[in-house]
């Protein structure tokens, strides 16, 4: 890194100009250049009346270095913007004003144009909303007034023709001021507007890496752990068992495992189908007892593993939505107490209606479920292991609530942790 490189790192510090909004930024490094040339410009000015022997002239513009470009930067790098753009505008304007009266006084013409001009022009760049339109009014009103009074003062004739030139120009800085500001906000929405879209963007394609992750996760080890345990269990059917007892194990095991896979297989394509829309309602009449009674049967098999108690109670309860999505909310729900209430609890299924709804409730005795997996995410949702090692991909709650919304019903979650969940679906 050159010197110069380094000079400007610490003249224009990255870090804390990419805190500031686009206009400070701007405001930012025009101040700075203001002062840097500022101090540049008088200071050869002030050798050249030092060698010419002009003290006054010399004096004055250290005055000028002292009176706005120091507090001006130094306010600048203090990053009070607002009020170095004003001291900045001010101070050259009272400066500006205390020359032309010092040359009056000693009966000289003066011209202040140039000066007015280029506070002018500061202020297009420095200020905000409809300020630099009143300051160049402003300073046009100024001219004239100053013009009028070198005319008396100085009893020179009168020139319609400078006048009107003079206005002519602050016009034209009134309109390029209206102009460059109305250009400068319309850019400015604009590129917020694609900043927010960038934005958006940014994040879908955030949520995507993060899906292609989880996918990835699930296909290699929520399904490939199942799928070799599948095989070991396959390899032992082929030798056989010694007993009756050990087959019936291993064939419910068995079972488990696939009942497992296919369950992971088939929410992986309910959600990627969900992902792109391809998912259409069906509904029929029927009622929430018949699903209910059907999905407990599923799991007939795993239920007396973990030795839990299973309380059924139905009341009719009809619905009119789409079957097959029904089941598999049922299914996920079920699935989810089983494997996070621990051995020996209890789980209780049942139907009802209430204040004209049909409602299917899975309530159970389990480890309940912390606040951030109540909550609908986009995506895959979050996962944690069963009370027996049972790991869940988090696909299964988030498919419940889509196809549960598709069906315009309401899923409801009421859990405390350590002491049981109960997910009500509501039609």
């Amino acid at each position: 890194m050159t010197w110069l490189t380094q000079l400007r790192a610490k003249l224009y510090p990255k870090n804390r100009l990419d805190e500031l909004s686009a206009f400070d930024r701007i405001r930012f490094i025009t101040l700075l250049n203001i002062g840097g040339f500022g101090l540049f410009i008088l200071a050869i000015a002030i050798t050249t009346n030092i060698v010419y022997r002009k003290y006054d002239r010399a004096l004055d513009n250290l005055t000028n270095i002292s009176a706005y470009l120091l507090p001006t930067l130094w306010l600048t790098y203090r990053y009070k913007l607002q009020l170095a753009s004003w001291y900045l505008i001010v101070a050259m304007y009272l400066s500006l004003l205390l020359g032309f009266w010092a040359r009056l006084t000693a009966h000289a013409d003066v011209h202040l144009e140039l000066g007015l001009i280029l506070i002018s022009l500061f202020s297009m760049v420095l200020l905000e909303g409809k300020k630099p339109l009143i300051v160049s009014v402003f300073l046009a009103i100024n001219y004239l007034l100053a013009r009028l009074l070198v005319f008396n003062y100085l009893h020179l004739p009168f020139e319609v023709g400078q006048l009107l030139n003079g206005v002519g120009i602050f016009v034209a800085l009134i309109y390029i001021s209206y102009t460059v500001r109305k250009t400068a906000v319309t850019i400015q929405e604009v590129i917020q507007q694609q900043n927010g879209q960038l934005h958006q963007t940014n994040q879908k394609l955030s949520e995507l890496n993060r899906v292609k992750d989880k996918l990835f996760a699930i296909l290699g080890h929520d399904l490939r752990s199942p799928i070799a345990s599948l095989k070991v269990q396959l390899l032992n059917v082929q030798k056989g068992y010694s007993s009756v007892q050990q087959h019936e194990k291993a064939t419910v095991q068995l079972q488990q495992t696939v009942d497992g896979v296919y369950i992971t297989l088939d929410n992986l394509l309910n959600w990627a189908q969900l992902q792109q829309g391809g998912i259409h309602v069906h509904p029929t009449h029927f009622d929430l007892s018949e699903i209910a009674e059907s999905t407990l049967q599923l799991y007939s098999t795993e239920i007396p593993g973990k030795q839990l108690t299973i309380t059924a109670h139905y009341e009719t309860a009809p619905v009119t939505a789409d079957e097959y999505h029904l089941t598999i909310i049922a299914r996920n729900l079920l699935q989810n107490a089983i494997k996070f209430t621990p051995i020996g609890g209890h789980i209780q299924l049942s139907t009802r209606q209430q204040r004209g709804h049909s409602q299917l409730i899975i309530q159970d005795s389990g480890i309940g479920m912390p606040k951030a997996f109540q909550k609908p995410v986009k995506g895959i949702g979050l996962s944690s292991y069963g009370t027996a090692g049972e790991k869940g991909t988090g696909l299964g709650l988030e498919i419940s609530r889509e196809f549960v919304r598709l069906n315009k019903g309401e899923l409801l979650i009421d859990s405390i942790p350590g002491q049981g969940t109960t997910v009500t679906i509501e039609f």
